[in-house]
């Protein structure tokens, strides 16, 4: 039996911090801190559903299934991050959350989180290929 690699342990590490973090996001826009929406629903209730569903992927056992559902959210949460943090730069600010809480005003209050969250998930792609899609690959063209 393959021992469970360090790049395995980093991946789960990462989508659970994401998860955690943006639910504590999605928290605090219920009591109150602003986070912008789309289409009336908040933004950070949709990725919290694509990290939450990212998180359900590395749990199931069907590599097929696995792989699909990663994707999509992955693809979903990488959408949003992109996107907010474009409109971060180019736009008047104030789009996404801070580290220091509710939507930045000014260029001192925090780091914008859709930076830190495109960062994460472009480093969770990688260690997702190379890891767990990399085994399942090699697992399928042994048969």
């Amino acid at each position: 039996m393959k021992s469970i690699s360090f790049q395995t342990y980093l991946l789960w590490g990462l989508v659970i911090f994401g998860f955690v973090s943006v639910g504590k996001v999605s928290i605090d826009n219920i009591n109150g801190f602003a986070c912008p929406s789309l289409f009336g629903v908040p933004v950070c209730y949709i990725v919290t559903l694509a990290y939450g569903l990212m998180l359900m992927s590395l749990m199931i056992s069907h590599n097929g299934c696995k792989h699909h559902f990663f994707c999509i959210a992955w693809g979903i949460a990488f959408t949003v991050a992109l996107f907010a943090s474009l409109a971060e730069v180019f736009g008047a600010g104030g789009v996404c959350p801070s580290t220091n809480g509710g939507l930045r005003v000014g260029e001192s209050q925090g780091v914008p989180l859709c930076y830190i969250s495109l960062v994460m998930l472009i480093v969770i792609l990688v260690l997702f290929i190379k890891g767990l899609y990399q085994i399942a690959c090699d697992l399928h063209n042994k048969c």
